[in-house]
Protein backbone atom coordinates (compact mmCIF):
# COMPACT_ATOMS: atom_id res chain seq x y z
CA UNK A 1 0.00 0.00 0.00
CA UNK A 2 2.53 2.57 -1.13
CA UNK A 3 -0.06 5.36 -1.48
CA UNK A 4 -1.36 4.76 2.04
CA UNK A 5 2.15 4.65 3.47
CA UNK A 6 2.98 7.95 1.77
CA UNK A 7 -0.03 9.47 3.53
CA UNK A 8 1.45 8.40 6.85
CA UNK A 9 -1.80 6.64 7.79
CA UNK A 10 -1.91 4.00 10.47
CA UNK A 11 -4.55 1.74 8.95
CA UNK A 12 -7.33 0.39 11.17
CA UNK A 13 -8.13 -3.19 10.18
CA UNK A 14 -11.73 -2.92 11.36
CA UNK A 15 -12.26 0.14 9.16
CA UNK A 16 -10.81 -1.70 6.19
CA UNK A 17 -13.00 -4.70 6.90
CA UNK A 18 -16.10 -2.51 7.03
CA UNK A 19 -15.14 -0.82 3.77
CA UNK A 20 -14.49 -4.16 2.09
CA UNK A 21 -17.83 -5.69 3.09
CA UNK A 22 -19.72 -2.61 1.90
CA UNK A 23 -17.84 -2.71 -1.41
CA UNK A 24 -18.54 -6.41 -1.89
CA UNK A 25 -22.20 -6.35 -0.86
CA UNK A 26 -23.05 -2.91 -2.25
CA UNK A 27 -24.96 -2.11 0.92
CA UNK A 28 -24.24 -0.61 4.33
CA UNK A 29 -27.09 -2.63 5.80
CA UNK A 30 -25.88 -5.98 4.50
CA UNK A 31 -22.29 -5.19 5.53
CA UNK A 32 -23.52 -4.44 9.07
CA UNK A 33 -25.41 -7.75 9.19
CA UNK A 34 -22.40 -9.72 7.96
CA UNK A 35 -20.09 -8.10 10.52
CA UNK A 36 -22.67 -8.24 13.38
CA UNK A 37 -22.62 -4.47 13.76
CA UNK A 38 -25.22 -1.74 13.54
CA UNK A 39 -25.56 0.30 10.36
CA UNK A 40 -24.55 3.54 12.16
CA UNK A 41 -21.37 1.78 13.38
CA UNK A 42 -20.51 0.80 9.79
CA UNK A 43 -21.19 4.33 8.58
CA UNK A 44 -18.94 5.78 11.31
CA UNK A 45 -16.10 3.41 10.36
CA UNK A 46 -16.36 4.33 6.69
CA UNK A 47 -16.46 8.02 7.58
CA UNK A 48 -13.39 7.63 9.80
CA UNK A 49 -11.55 5.89 6.96
CA UNK A 50 -12.51 8.60 4.47
CA UNK A 51 -11.36 11.27 6.92
CA UNK A 52 -8.04 9.52 7.49
CA UNK A 53 -7.38 9.07 3.76
CA UNK A 54 -8.86 12.48 2.86
CA UNK A 55 -10.87 11.00 -0.02
CA UNK A 56 -14.43 9.92 -0.71
CA UNK A 57 -14.67 6.17 -1.07
CA UNK A 58 -18.36 5.80 -1.97
CA UNK A 59 -20.76 7.81 -4.11
CA UNK A 60 -23.97 8.03 -2.11
CA UNK A 61 -25.81 10.35 -4.47
CA UNK A 62 -27.66 7.53 -6.23
CA UNK A 63 -30.11 4.95 -5.01
CA UNK A 64 -27.42 2.26 -5.03
CA UNK A 65 -24.05 3.20 -3.58
CA UNK A 66 -21.04 2.84 -5.81
CA UNK A 67 -17.29 3.14 -5.46
CA UNK A 68 -15.52 6.31 -6.41
CA UNK A 69 -12.28 5.99 -8.38
CA UNK A 70 -10.37 6.30 -5.09
CA UNK A 71 -12.59 3.67 -3.54
CA UNK A 72 -11.88 1.34 -6.44
CA UNK A 73 -8.14 1.69 -5.81
CA UNK A 74 -8.58 0.80 -2.13
CA UNK A 75 -10.88 -2.10 -3.03
CA UNK A 76 -8.16 -3.61 -5.23
CA UNK A 77 -5.95 -3.74 -2.14
CA UNK A 78 -8.55 -5.00 0.34
CA UNK A 79 -9.55 -7.82 -2.01
CA UNK A 80 -5.98 -9.10 -1.95
CA UNK A 81 -5.63 -8.48 1.78
CA UNK A 82 -8.75 -10.35 2.88
CA UNK A 83 -8.30 -13.09 0.32
CA UNK A 84 -4.91 -13.75 1.90
CA UNK A 85 -6.38 -13.73 5.42
CA UNK A 86 -9.02 -16.25 4.42
CA UNK A 87 -6.41 -18.41 2.68
CA UNK A 88 -4.13 -18.52 5.73
CA UNK A 89 -7.05 -19.35 8.00
CA UNK A 90 -8.27 -22.05 5.64
CA UNK A 91 -4.82 -23.65 5.37
CA UNK A 92 -4.40 -24.07 9.09
CA UNK A 93 -7.95 -25.23 9.62
CA UNK A 94 -7.42 -27.76 6.83
CA UNK A 95 -4.15 -29.06 8.26
CA UNK A 96 -5.40 -29.26 11.83
CA UNK A 97 -8.40 -31.21 10.60
CA UNK A 98 -6.33 -33.83 8.79
CA UNK A 99 -7.39 -36.80 10.86
CA UNK A 100 -7.41 -39.41 8.10
CA UNK A 101 -6.31 -39.90 4.52
CA UNK A 102 -3.83 -41.64 2.29
CA UNK A 103 -0.83 -40.38 0.37
CA UNK A 104 0.73 -42.29 -2.50
CA UNK A 105 4.34 -41.27 -2.99
CA UNK A 106 6.99 -42.56 -5.38
CA UNK A 107 10.71 -42.00 -5.14
CA UNK A 108 13.97 -43.15 -6.62
CA UNK A 109 16.10 -45.43 -4.46
CA UNK A 110 18.30 -42.64 -3.08
CA UNK A 111 15.50 -40.21 -2.31
CA UNK A 112 13.13 -42.84 -1.00
CA UNK A 113 15.69 -44.45 1.28
CA UNK A 114 17.75 -41.53 2.56
CA UNK A 115 15.81 -38.31 1.98
CA UNK A 116 12.09 -38.89 2.45
CA UNK A 117 12.22 -41.22 5.43
CA UNK A 118 12.98 -38.54 8.00
CA UNK A 119 10.11 -36.39 6.73
CA UNK A 120 7.71 -39.31 6.72
CA UNK A 121 8.55 -39.86 10.39
CA UNK A 122 7.96 -36.18 11.23
CA UNK A 123 4.70 -36.13 9.26
CA UNK A 124 3.45 -39.25 11.04
CA UNK A 125 3.98 -37.59 14.41
CA UNK A 126 1.71 -34.74 13.32
CA UNK A 127 -0.87 -36.82 11.47
CA UNK A 128 -0.64 -40.41 12.72
CA UNK A 129 -3.85 -41.49 10.98
CA UNK A 130 -2.65 -40.68 7.47
CA UNK A 131 -1.61 -43.81 5.58
CA UNK A 132 1.47 -43.73 3.33
CA UNK A 133 1.96 -45.81 0.20
CA UNK A 134 5.63 -45.40 -0.69
CA UNK A 135 6.93 -46.92 -3.92
CA UNK A 136 10.64 -47.14 -4.62
CA UNK A 137 11.30 -47.40 -8.35
CA UNK A 138 13.30 -45.89 -11.20
CA UNK A 139 12.36 -42.47 -12.52
CA UNK A 140 10.47 -43.78 -15.55
CA UNK A 141 8.24 -46.01 -13.43
CA UNK A 142 7.54 -43.25 -10.92
CA UNK A 143 6.35 -40.88 -13.63
CA UNK A 144 4.17 -43.59 -15.17
CA UNK A 145 2.60 -44.28 -11.77
CA UNK A 146 1.72 -40.60 -11.34
CA UNK A 147 0.22 -40.36 -14.82
CA UNK A 148 -1.86 -43.49 -14.17
CA UNK A 149 -3.11 -42.09 -10.87
CA UNK A 150 -1.52 -44.86 -8.79
CA UNK A 151 0.43 -42.33 -6.73
CA UNK A 152 -0.02 -38.60 -6.20
CA UNK A 153 3.53 -37.28 -5.85
CA UNK A 154 6.93 -38.45 -7.00
CA UNK A 155 10.55 -37.49 -6.49
CA UNK A 156 12.98 -38.44 -9.23
CA UNK A 157 16.02 -37.23 -11.11
CA UNK A 158 14.61 -37.63 -14.59
CA UNK A 159 15.27 -34.60 -16.82
CA UNK A 160 12.50 -35.13 -19.42
CA UNK A 161 8.99 -34.31 -18.21
CA UNK A 162 5.88 -35.74 -19.92
CA UNK A 163 3.25 -33.10 -20.80
CA UNK A 164 0.80 -34.61 -18.30
CA UNK A 165 3.15 -33.80 -15.41
CA UNK A 166 4.60 -30.69 -13.81
CA UNK A 167 8.14 -30.70 -12.43
CA UNK A 168 9.43 -28.58 -9.55
CA UNK A 169 13.08 -28.48 -8.51
CA UNK A 170 13.50 -29.97 -5.05
CA UNK A 171 17.09 -30.80 -4.17
CA UNK A 172 20.65 -30.88 -5.57
CA UNK A 173 22.83 -33.71 -4.29
CA UNK A 174 26.62 -33.99 -4.75
CA UNK A 175 28.23 -37.31 -5.62
CA UNK A 176 31.33 -38.61 -3.86
CA UNK A 177 33.77 -41.35 -4.79
CA UNK A 178 34.32 -43.71 -1.85
CA UNK A 179 36.36 -46.76 -0.94
CA UNK A 180 37.19 -48.87 2.09
CA UNK A 181 39.48 -47.03 4.53
CA UNK A 182 42.28 -49.53 3.99
CA UNK A 183 41.96 -49.66 0.17
CA UNK A 184 45.09 -48.71 -1.84
CA UNK A 185 43.58 -45.47 -3.16
CA UNK A 186 42.53 -44.44 0.34
CA UNK A 187 46.04 -45.00 1.68
CA UNK A 188 47.68 -43.09 -1.17
CA UNK A 189 48.54 -39.48 -0.39
CA UNK A 190 47.24 -36.52 -2.37
CA UNK A 191 44.73 -36.39 -5.19
CA UNK A 192 43.64 -39.61 -6.89
CA UNK A 193 44.43 -39.28 -10.59
CA UNK A 194 42.12 -40.44 -13.34
CA UNK A 195 44.63 -43.12 -14.32
CA UNK A 196 44.64 -44.46 -10.76
CA UNK A 197 40.86 -44.45 -10.70
CA UNK A 198 40.62 -46.29 -14.00
CA UNK A 199 42.97 -49.00 -12.75
CA UNK A 200 40.63 -49.86 -9.87
CA UNK A 201 37.42 -51.96 -10.17
CA UNK A 202 34.36 -49.72 -10.17
CA UNK A 203 31.02 -50.75 -8.64
CA UNK A 204 28.13 -49.30 -10.67
CA UNK A 205 24.36 -48.97 -10.43
CA UNK A 206 22.18 -50.96 -12.82
CA UNK A 207 22.01 -49.99 -16.48
CA UNK A 208 19.42 -47.30 -17.16
CA UNK A 209 19.67 -45.80 -13.67
CA UNK A 210 19.98 -42.02 -13.74
CA UNK A 211 23.09 -42.13 -11.55
CA UNK A 212 24.83 -44.54 -13.91
CA UNK A 213 23.97 -42.38 -16.93
CA UNK A 214 25.41 -39.29 -15.23
CA UNK A 215 28.54 -41.13 -14.16
CA UNK A 216 29.08 -42.61 -17.63
CA UNK A 217 28.77 -39.13 -19.14
CA UNK A 218 31.35 -37.79 -16.70
CA UNK A 219 33.82 -40.55 -17.59
CA UNK A 220 33.45 -39.82 -21.31
CA UNK A 221 33.42 -36.02 -21.17
CA UNK A 222 35.92 -35.33 -18.38
CA UNK A 223 38.07 -38.43 -18.05
CA UNK A 224 37.93 -39.29 -21.73
CA UNK A 225 37.16 -42.95 -20.98
CA UNK A 226 34.22 -45.28 -21.11
CA UNK A 227 33.59 -47.07 -17.85
CA UNK A 228 36.11 -49.88 -17.95
CA UNK A 229 35.42 -53.58 -18.32
CA UNK A 230 36.54 -54.32 -14.77
CA UNK A 231 33.38 -52.76 -13.35
CA UNK A 232 30.70 -54.60 -11.38
CA UNK A 233 27.00 -53.79 -11.68
CA UNK A 234 24.73 -54.00 -8.62
CA UNK A 235 21.15 -52.74 -8.46
CA UNK A 236 20.99 -52.54 -4.66
CA UNK A 237 22.51 -49.51 -2.90
CA UNK A 238 23.17 -51.26 0.38
CA UNK A 239 24.88 -54.15 -1.40
CA UNK A 240 27.02 -51.66 -3.30
CA UNK A 241 28.20 -50.01 -0.10
CA UNK A 242 28.86 -53.32 1.63
CA UNK A 243 30.92 -54.61 -1.30
CA UNK A 244 33.09 -51.49 -1.40
CA UNK A 245 33.42 -51.38 2.40
CA UNK A 246 34.72 -54.95 2.28
CA UNK A 247 37.65 -53.72 0.19
CA UNK A 248 36.47 -54.35 -3.36
CA UNK A 249 37.08 -51.37 -5.64
CA UNK A 250 35.43 -47.97 -5.46
CA UNK A 251 32.03 -46.51 -6.20
CA UNK A 252 30.43 -43.09 -6.71
CA UNK A 253 27.21 -42.46 -4.81
CA UNK A 254 25.18 -39.46 -3.62
CA UNK A 255 26.64 -38.05 -0.43
CA UNK A 256 23.33 -38.50 1.38
CA UNK A 257 23.53 -42.25 0.72
CA UNK A 258 26.97 -42.69 2.31
CA UNK A 259 26.94 -39.96 4.98
CA UNK A 260 26.44 -42.43 7.82
CA UNK A 261 29.22 -44.76 6.61
CA UNK A 262 31.60 -41.83 6.20
CA UNK A 263 30.82 -40.60 9.69
CA UNK A 264 31.57 -43.94 11.35
CA UNK A 265 34.57 -44.69 9.14
CA UNK A 266 33.22 -47.68 7.23
CA UNK A 267 33.93 -45.78 4.00
CA UNK A 268 36.22 -42.86 3.14
CA UNK A 269 35.83 -40.15 0.54
CA UNK A 270 38.48 -40.05 -2.20
CA UNK A 271 39.71 -36.74 -3.56
CA UNK A 272 39.49 -37.60 -7.26
CA UNK A 273 41.01 -35.36 -9.92
CA UNK A 274 38.36 -33.26 -11.72
CA UNK A 275 35.48 -35.08 -10.05
CA UNK A 276 32.59 -32.66 -9.58
CA UNK A 277 29.31 -34.44 -10.18
CA UNK A 278 25.86 -33.48 -8.88
CA UNK A 279 22.37 -34.69 -9.62
CA UNK A 280 19.16 -32.68 -9.37
CA UNK A 281 16.01 -34.21 -7.95
CA UNK A 282 12.57 -32.90 -8.80
CA UNK A 283 9.06 -33.17 -7.43
CA UNK A 284 6.49 -34.41 -9.97
CA UNK A 285 2.69 -34.25 -9.90
CA UNK A 286 -0.18 -34.25 -12.38
CA UNK A 287 -0.60 -30.94 -14.17
CA UNK A 288 -3.85 -29.19 -13.30
CA UNK A 289 -4.90 -31.72 -10.67
CA UNK A 290 -5.75 -30.48 -7.19
CA UNK A 291 -3.57 -32.07 -4.55
CA UNK A 292 -5.10 -33.84 -1.57
CA UNK A 293 -4.97 -32.46 1.96
CA UNK A 294 -2.35 -35.05 2.86
CA UNK A 295 -0.16 -34.12 -0.12
CA UNK A 296 -0.39 -30.40 0.59
CA UNK A 297 0.45 -30.96 4.24
CA UNK A 298 3.47 -33.08 3.36
CA UNK A 299 4.73 -30.43 0.93
CA UNK A 300 4.18 -27.83 3.65
CA UNK A 301 6.50 -29.85 5.87
CA UNK A 302 9.18 -29.83 3.17
CA UNK A 303 8.75 -26.08 2.76
CA UNK A 304 9.13 -25.61 6.53
CA UNK A 305 12.48 -27.36 6.30
CA UNK A 306 13.77 -24.97 3.64
CA UNK A 307 13.04 -26.86 0.44
CA UNK A 308 11.83 -24.70 -2.48
CA UNK A 309 8.22 -25.89 -2.66
CA UNK A 310 6.05 -23.17 -4.29
CA UNK A 311 3.46 -21.84 -1.85
CA UNK A 312 0.62 -22.47 -4.29
CA UNK A 313 1.24 -26.21 -3.98
CA UNK A 314 0.89 -26.49 -0.23
CA UNK A 315 -1.33 -23.54 0.60
CA UNK A 316 -5.01 -24.43 0.75
CA UNK A 317 -6.60 -24.37 -2.70
CA UNK A 318 -9.90 -22.57 -2.93
CA UNK A 319 -11.91 -20.64 -5.43
CA UNK A 320 -12.14 -16.87 -5.23
CA UNK A 321 -15.50 -15.96 -3.68
CA UNK A 322 -18.07 -14.63 -6.12
CA UNK A 323 -18.54 -10.91 -5.59
CA UNK A 324 -21.61 -8.96 -6.54
CA UNK A 325 -21.15 -6.37 -9.21
CA UNK A 326 -20.79 -2.80 -8.06
CA UNK A 327 -20.87 0.31 -10.16
CA UNK A 328 -17.53 2.12 -10.35
CA UNK A 329 -17.68 5.81 -11.10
Amino acid sequence: MDHLQECGILMNLDHLKAFHRVAVSGSFTRAAQELFLTQPAISMQIQALETALKVRLFDRSHRRISLTSEGDVLFSYTRRLFDLFEEVQSVFQDVSGLQAGKLGFGASAVMGTYFLTKFISSFNKRFPRVEFDIRIANSHQILENIINGEIELGVAGRALTPPQLTRVFLHREPYVVVSAPDAPLALAEGIVTLDQLMSTPFVLRERGARARVKLSSWFREVAGYDIHSGSVTISNLEATKRLVASGFGVTALPYIAVAEELQRGALVKLNVEKFDLVIDYHLFYQTGKSLSRAARSFLSLLAENGYPIPAELWMNERKTPTEKEITVR
